[in-house]
């Protein structure tokens, strides 16, 4: 009889449904109907309404109500974990995914349109005037913002057990161990093709958006300097042993040859945001390393 019952879909936006409108979300997951089902396109911003600041963007992030200048540095406060409030609930099938992630989505729509409760399905959507992206680049990005850091996929079903490491499913992540995933790149120097291995940070996604570029300067290549370090080596020191290091992130110009970009401090923040929202996951989950204490 479940599974014969006509759907009631409800779609909406980050703004619509996470922010202004979440106390009628929450009303609705907790009546634990299950037929009822949420899809929320996240983009980040109030895209339908002129693109002003959301509680689910990012540190620094710059729109309308979250500018740029003198003050204030774009959006000051962290990012809106829809997924972590919907666990709260308790009695909610929850998916966060992006079209990037076509088996993870597809299976998790799977899962909780079979669900016999409620279900709310976030997805990462692209706002390409308020991203600052091209048309054809909303695959990318998503999948970008997934080995980043700045979107993880996760999925948590209440039915799989008491606990929330039973419940809550980080399959479809790289490298699930590491705080930041290692990728490589080509690029060219003085004509000959090489290549090497770095950290995918949230800074690393955030570059190739214009609604970061403002934290971001090109430093020419005659000002390199030793006290220059790599954001990811920057973001692992303590906060006395930052003083008079530069973080930065590697680029590449229209010639493919490497370039260094200066990393303003709310890129840096964040960076740390992301990668902190990412070890509690880790943690939620049980995949984090057991500290084994021995008796004294």
């Amino acid at each position: 009889e479940i599974k014969e019952m006509p759907k009631v879909w409800v779609i909406g936006g980050d703004g619509a449904l996470g922010d202004i409108g979440f106390q009628n979300v929450s009303k609705v997951v907790l009546q634990n109907r299950p037929n009822v089902k949420i899809l929320m396109l996240d983009t980040q911003v109030y895209s339908n309404t002129g693109g002003q600041a959301c509680t689910s963007g990012f540190i620094g992030q710059i729109s309308d109500m979250a500018q740029f200048g003198k003050v204030d540095k774009g959006k000051e406060e962290a990012r809106k974990e829809i997924g972590l409030i919907a666990m709260a609930h308790r009695t909610t099938y929850f998916m966060q995914s992006t079209m990037a992630n076509s088996n993870h989505m597809i299976e998790g729509f799977v899962q909780g349109l079979m669900s016999r409760r409620p279900a709310l399905f976030n997805l990462y959507t692209s706002c390409q005037p308020e991203h600052g992206i091209g048309d054809d680049m909303g695959h990318h990005q998503a999948k970008l913002a997934v080995e980043s850091r700045a979107y993880p996929l996760f999925r948590y079903d209440p039915d799989k057990g008491s606990t929330v490491a039973e419940c809550l499913d980080l399959d479809g992540n790289p490298s699930v161990d590491l705080d930041w995933p290692v990728t490589k790149i080509n690029y060219a120097e003085r004509g000959r093709q090489k290549q090497m291995e770095i950290p995918t940070t949230f800074v690393d996604f955030a570059v190739t958006e214009t609604r970061f570029r403002k934290h971001f300067r090109k430093v020419p290549r005659d000002a390199w300097h030793e006290e220059m370090m790599l954001v990811s080596d920057y973001l692992d020191l303590d906060e006395d042993d930052r003083e008079d290091k530069v973080p930065y992130v590697w680029a590449l110009d229209a010639k493919q040859e490497l370039s260094r970009l200066l990393v303003a401090e709310p890129m840096v923040r964040s960076a740390a945001e992301r990668r902190d929202f990412w070890i509690m996951l880790r943690a939620l989950a049980g995949s984090e390393d057991e500290v084994v204490v021995d008796d004294v």
